[in-house]
């Protein structure tokens, strides 16, 4: 039997992505849920809005990102329903996201933003 692929959302939102020195805001849509290869992933597609969103998403390969926030009242509400599965419990956390020309996976932890819709992901640095 297959796990299920949650949507949390498909239309677009953004994603601000922190870096050790500064952060970029970036379109982001098709978020989801899912469970493979024995890991519980969050995934979104990176949508950049513009040429400095563009040149912004390129900082992903060249830095070490520290982690992400995501202001969006249903991705977050949806998450902690699908973390609170219990087909997810003990599972390692990862975030999946997609680009044009590259798909990058990081191990992380899920956390609650400042309040009830937003969500943080925090990327474990190894």
């Amino acid at each position: 039997m297959g796990f299920p692929i949650v949507t949390l959302r498909k239309g677009q939102s953004s994603v601000y992505l922190q870096y050790a020195s500064s952060g970029d805001s970036i379109g982001a849509n098709n978020f989801t849920a899912s469970v493979r290869a024995g890991k519980a992933f969050l995934s979104f597609r990176l949508r950049p809005v513009d040429s400095n969103q563009r040149s912004d998403m390129e900082r992903l390969v060249d830095e070490a990102l520290v982690d992400i926030t995501i202001s969006d009242a249903q991705v977050s509400e949806r998450l902690a329903s699908f973390c609170r599965a219990h087909w997810t419990h003990g599972l390692p956390r990862h975030v999946e996201i997609l680009g044009a020309h590259a798909r990058l996976e990081f191990p992380v932890e899920f956390e609650e933003g400042d309040d009830e819709s937003t969500v943080r992901v925090v990327i474990n640095q190894a």
